[in-house]
């Protein structure tokens, strides 16, 4: 059975509070192992922002691992990395040992053209948009919503409504009375709540059964949320 060590990112501390970026990165990381009839042996995550990837610790623990085990390390998708050499440096000391879920078994070249079209692609709507809000400006138009809507307001009752559904989610509150009631599980913790879960036919958010890593790293999730 292929091995995969996971690394996932979020760029703020308010999408890791909420959890929500994360299990969405988890559930797409999920499916993709599931599909690979593979085995996700060790996840790894963080926040950070920036486009410097030499700053994201976690990921050069979740490199170091995939080494030392043997494993393929995955990503839910390529905009985690914003810089496309280092990327590209990562590809290489992976020795291509290294998927994007949105972009499974490439090689480099693929990436390269990939990554230069997407940065490509960003530089044209960035010219676009200033360019047409220019034009806008220069025929008077008032730029803004011009309604007095707070769209950080907005965007906060977004979130908090996610944050309610997945909160309110039954199969949530199951495995969160399973695993998140007595502290941070231990290994001999997690491997007993595993199999009361299996055994419940409780499932995964990506209706996996659960192993003791998979069960890890859906408790950092719903602590996020559940608090």
């Amino acid at each position: 059975m292929k091995k995969f060590i996971s690394w996932r990112r979020v760029s703020t501390k308010k999408q890791n509070s909420s959890g929500l970026g994360l299990l969405a990165q988890t559930e797409i990381i999920e499916h993709f192992v599931k599909a690979e009839k593979g085995e996700l042996i060790a996840d790894y995550h963080e926040v950070y922002t920036g486009k410097e990837l030499s700053g994201c610790t976690e990921l050069r623990k979740a490199m170091e691992q995939c080494k030392k085990e043997g494993a393929t390390l995955i990503i839910a998708k390529t905009d985690r990395f914003r810089n496309t050499i280092e990327a590209l440096q990562i590809y290489d000391e992976m020795e291509g040992n290294i998927y994007f879920c949105d972009l499974p078994h490439t090689d480099k070249f693929t990436l390269t053209l990939f990554f230069a079209l997407a940065e490509r692609e960003a530089l044209i709507v960035s010219i676009r948009t200033k360019a047409a809000l220019a034009a806008k400006k220069a025929q008077g138009y008032k730029l803004g919503n011009g309604k007095g809507v707070d769209l950080s307001k907005a965007n906060e009752a977004s979130a908090q409504a996610r944050r309610d559904k997945a909160r309110n989610d039954p199969n949530n509150k199951i495995i969160w009375g399973v695993v998140g009631l007595n502290g941070t599980p231990t290994s001999d913790d997690l491997q007993r709540m595993t199999i009361q879960l299996n055994q419940k036919g409780v499932k995964s958010a990506s209706g996996m059964e659960f192993t003791p890593e998979r069960l890890r790293s859906t408790y950092h999730n719903l602590k996020r949320i559940y608090g």
